[in-house]
């Protein structure tokens, strides 16, 4: 496989994979991806025994999380809309499948593997603060703190990738 050296086709390429990855996103991607977020959630919460669920569906389409959880007693259910938490996403996922292209595939499969692995826990940690949010002021402090910061949880993957395999330099190397 011959591997990108110029820095302007790096670019090029690595917009492209962005504009394909977007495209999927608007086509189904999303709703895959949220399913997958809901469903290991509800497993984890069955297993703990909490009684709280997730759903996720499309309100008038806008992705949206339905939590239903037990306060005082008394069933309740409340949304969240899921832009900010999932559309990240597809920064991590162009990134990742453009270090295919330009480093080893062994090393790329390896950041793929532990950088996916450990943004899908901090989804699914942001997952269970909303679950608790009006029943423990901690829990609706950390969803606060997370809320709308998933671009750059995203952004500091992606840098600390190029720090650790520089990708774009000032002089391409042969």
């Amino acid at each position: 496989m011959v591997k990108l050296i110029s820095n302007r086709s790096k670019f090029f390429v690595l917009i492209g994979i962005s504009v394909v990855f977007f495209v999927l996103w608007q086509q189904g991607l999303q709703n895959f991806h949220a399913n997958i977020l809901a469903g290991v959630s509800n497993a984890i919460m069955l297993v703990t025994g909490s009684g709280k669920t997730m759903t996720y569906v499309l309100d008038n389409n806008t992705p949206t999380f339905w939590i239903q959880i037990v306060v005082d007693g008394r069933r309740a259910r409340f949304p969240q809309e899921v832009g900010s938490l999932l559309q990240p996403t597809v920064m991590i996922l162009a990134w990742q499948f453009f270090l295919f292209l330009v480093i080893k595939p062994i090393r790329a499969l390896k950041l793929f593997l532990i950088n996916i692995g450990i943004y899908l826990l901090i989804q699914i940690f942001f997952i269970f603060q909303l679950s608790g949010y009006h029943t423990s002021s901690i829990q609706k402090f950390l969803y606060e703190m997370l809320k709308g910061n998933f671009y750059v949880i995203a952004l500091i993957f992606i840098i600390k990738d190029n720090i650790f395999n520089p990708v774009f330099r000032l002089k391409p190397t042969q």
